[in-house]
């Protein structure tokens, strides 16, 4: 509850410092201009906001669901296939530390101006966390709880279902909060590279 009124109070303080700063402020409107001024011209472009908007939510959305197959998919794998995590494991960290500049150039020039690297892009912002806070779940469950399921001769199945998985799931929750926001902010970096529409190029345009 304390949490909550602090955004709140954030929420309808911001407005008022930004309108006292533009008033007080020797800035010219277009480098610093008052809020109404801003709230003016996103009534006026509305309809062309709404329609970026979407298409910006698209991409995220579509590769946010990609990237939480992926996440789950491999983090399930690296429980059961050995030596699958020392394989994989390097080449994630070899991509996470290419820059997003990079990997747009080489799909500008191998992919064009279509929706596949957009979603490589939110792709690959938003599955280092997913993978990396489900690998830490699954591997958390407690050895109690293992050896209890080995006692009853529960299948792998049986083990993930009803021990490994309930167990990951408040860490696979945490993860969204970082990932879903880096979804959003993934498809608006790709739009800045290979987009006709969405925030990103409403950004470039402007």
């Amino acid at each position: 509850m304390r949490e909550f009124k602090s955004y709140l109070l954030v929420f309808f303080s911001l407005p008022i410092v930004w309108l006292v700063g533009t008033s007080i402020s020797q800035l010219p409107s277009s480098i610093l201009p008052p809020p109404q001024m801003v709230i003016e011209l996103l009534w006026e472009e509305r309809s062309s906001l709404f329609g970026h908007t979407i298409a910006t939510l698209k991409v995220a959305i579509i590769g946010y669901f990609i990237s939480n197959l992926i996440a789950v998919g491999l983090a399930v794998s690296f429980l059961y296939i050995r030596g699958l995590e020392h394989f994989i494991t390097p080449w994630t960290v070899i991509v996470r530390n290419i820059p997003y500049v990079a990997i747009a150039s080489i799909l500008i020039v191998t992919m064009g101006d279509t929706i596949g690297p957009k979603l490589i892009i939110v792709v690959l912002v938003t599955f280092f966390p997913l993978l990396a806070n489900l690998k830490k779940g699954l591997r958390a469950t407690p050895d109690v709880l293992l050896d209890r399921m080995r006692t009853l001769n529960a299948s792998r199945w049986q083990v993930f279902l009803k021990v490994r998985w309930p167990n990951a799931l408040p860490f696979y929750i945490a993860a969204h909060e970082i990932a879903f926001t880096g979804s959003i902010i993934g498809a608006i970096i790709a739009e800045w590279f290979f987009a006709s529409e969405g925030l990103g190029y409403l950004i470039v345009q402007s």
